[in-house]
């Protein structure tokens, strides 16, 4: 028969199984902000990916919150590149009909 949350919460085993999971992720996120840090991507506002440049997102295992540090701040640009409304088109795309 499975333990309650409240018996759970008075067992030994479970809370050192808790608190070595919890110890292990905050170790995992210091690891991948170090590597970020000596390859230098840190500098450049990059936020931590895994090998597959998956973007990671880490939050306080404690208060179950994203944590709002420099290792979950996305940067992106808003700048959109005009789209050619005159006749300079046709210097990039030719649009004379020819004879097959």
């Amino acid at each position: 028969m499975p333990y309650t949350q409240e018996e759970l919460q008075k067992l030994d085993f479970y809370q050192n199984l808790i608190n070595e999971d919890e110890q292990q992720y905050l170790q995992k996120k210091a690891d991948l902000e170090l590597q970020a840090d000596i390859s230098g991507s840190a500098n450049r506002g990059a936020i931590v990916r895994d090998k597959s440049n998956t973007i990671l997102l880490f939050e306080d295992p404690y208060q179950n919150q994203l944590q709002e540090d420099e290792s979950s701040k996305i940067v992106y640009d808003l700048k959109v590149k005009k789209l050619k409304t005159d006749d300079s088109i046709n210097q990039i795309l030719s649009r004379e009909f020819r004879e097959l």
